[in-house]
């Protein structure tokens, strides 16, 4: 027995110390690193490409359609809506925006399902055969009344989320990649919504 106890090797009070020292370091390391991330090491990420829009509903105001119906923007509930205000002459930057919002409804692939693209005509007059052709397929109405959102309504594309809140402004020479980036974005964030 004698021989057993001299085997066991001596008690290192030191040893012992910096094992529960560890143990601790070990436990708190994910509460330090994660109050340091969140006051200290603020995170880039998350800035919207387009201008952030107070949310809140947009309200309805009076609309028809080109041959003179009466329409309400509820008709485009349940889905995103991408807006663009111009007058009835549709100039170049007109027909640049026409564009734009086909190529970024269609570059959502199987999710294109999930956006309807507006252009709201203001003034007198009837668009161009050029500007219906350039619409392809977007829906198009007469605004009676001033169009009730921010900015300089002609030179944005508006994002109207499909609970009806004014959501982003992009401008109309926005870089479209970018623009597209975001809305893949909104729709895979926000699922339930449409």
């Amino acid at each position: 027995m004698e021989a057993q106890a001299q085997l066991k090797p001596p008690v290192q009070p030191g040893r012992n110390r910096l094992t529960l020292i560890a143990l601790i370091a070990v436990a708190l390391a994910p509460v330090v690193l994660s109050y340091l991330a969140y006051y200290v090491w603020k995170p880039s990420g998350g800035r919207s490409y387009g201008q952030l829009l107070e949310v809140r509903p947009l309200p309805d105001f009076p609309l028809a359609s080109l041959d003179g119906k009466p329409a309400r923007l509820d008709e485009f509930r349940r889905k995103w809506l991408l807006v663009m205000v111009d007058d009835a002459a549709c100039g170049k930057d007109c027909m640049d925006a026409l564009f734009a919002l086909r190529q970024y409804r269609l570059s959502q692939g199987k999710e294109m399902h999930r956006i309807e693209r507006l252009w709201l005509v203001t003034g007198e007059g009837q668009p161009s055969a050029a500007a219906l052709r350039q619409a392809d397929g977007a829906a198009i109405r007469r605004a009676l009344a001033p169009v009730p959102l921010p900015g300089e309504l002609q030179r944005g594309i508006y994002l109207i989320d499909p609970l009806g809140n004014q959501v982003v402004r992009y401008p109309r020479d926005a870089e479209t990649g970018r623009v597209i980036k975001e809305l893949v974005r909104f729709l895979k964030n926000n699922e339930s919504l449409g």
